[in-house]
């Protein structure tokens, strides 16, 4: 059994600790394990339309999953030096995000994750293993790899995270050059650095991997659109936005957020909803404002605490 449908399987069991946008979503994406799905859309290199068709492979859906359990450590507090086990609910957005592809190249359907979470969930951990293994293991030569941030401070957190899992690691510090600059993989001459609004160096990117962070408190939708745009020479790019819920509204934030909730109407064919299958979106929320007073229901929004 895969991981998504452990997940979903768990969901089904589980009902308070299941929002709908989530159970509606895993639900499509065990049918598309099944039946391969036949996509059109724009090819902005070839300026042409396209059909393709998508299968599940779970060979690729699990190496970026085998990558961060083998190879990145945690980092601080009692944990430290000890192998990062993903939790279930990270292990199925992980295979659903890397695991379809494309039936005849073989490269990712979705070049676009957007993850919604709570706060304690362990968003930094992920992404940062994910930066590695995408600074290391994703087949791309000349790989740029960036974290960004509104504030550099922030563009720094998952920076300094998988910095700090590179240290704690033998093989990966045998194998990265960790830098105040950068982390540097020679053998494919790529790099991952932090990245702000404010840097110098937003003109003249060429995006392999981009994470998002935090976008609930961004108000430059500049920042986005430069990095998403950086990303259009790759061949298999991939821009992941991760955040907790936000304050700021009419912001990056309200964008993203109703954009990735109509595609998950989309799946329901709900009056409003769209189809964009480049978009994997995963939205913890309550479903309703006054679930805040029912503690067993706090999980929708915290999967973390799912296994405790």
């Amino acid at each position: 059994m895969t991981y998504i449908e452990e997940y979903y399987q768990f969901l089904l069991k589980n009902p308070d600790k299941a929002s709908h946008k989530i159970l509606i979503t895993y639900k499509k994406l065990v049918k598309d394990i099944y039946n391969s799905k036949q996509v059109s859309f724009f090819n902005e290199i070839t300026e042409e339309n396209e059909i393709h068709e998508y299968i599940f492979d779970e060979k690729k859906g699990n190496r970026p999953i085998e990558f961060i359990e083998k190879f990145c450590k945690h980092s601080k507090g009692k944990w430290a030096g000890k192998p990062v086990i993903l939790e279930l609910w990270q292990k199925a957005f992980i295979q659903a995000l890397f695991g379809f592809v494309d039936k005849e190249t073989g490269l990712r359907k979705y070049k676009k994750g957007i993850l919604l979470v709570g706060r304690k969930n362990g968003k930094s951990t992920l992404d940062a293993g994910l930066g590695n293994y995408m600074l290391t293991s994703a087949g791309e030569c000349g790989a740029e790899i960036y974290s960004v941030a509104t504030k550099k401070d922030q563009a720094k957190v998952v920076w300094e995270e998988a910095k700090r899992m590179i240290k704690k690691s033998p093989v990966l510090a045998k194998r990265i050059r960790t830098l105040v600059n950068g982390l540097f993989f020679d053998k494919t001459e790529s790099f991952f650095k932090a990245l702000a609004s404010d840097s110098n160096s937003l003109d003249g990117l060429n995006a392999f991997f981009v994470i998002a962070d935090e976008i609930h408190a961004w108000k430059d939708k500049n920042l986005l659109d430069v990095t998403y745009d950086s990303m259009s020479a790759r061949e298999e790019p991939l821009y992941l936005e991760t955040s907790t819920m936000g304050t700021i509204r009419e912001s990056v934030f309200d964008n993203e957020y109703e954009y990735a909730s109509s595609i998950i109407d989309g799946y329901q064919e709900i009056e409003g909803g769209i189809t964009d299958e480049t978009v994997l979106a995963i939205i913890y929320e309550l479903d309703n404002q006054n679930e805040w007073q029912d503690e067993k229901k706090w999980y929708k929004a915290n999967p973390r605490t799912w296994n405790n």
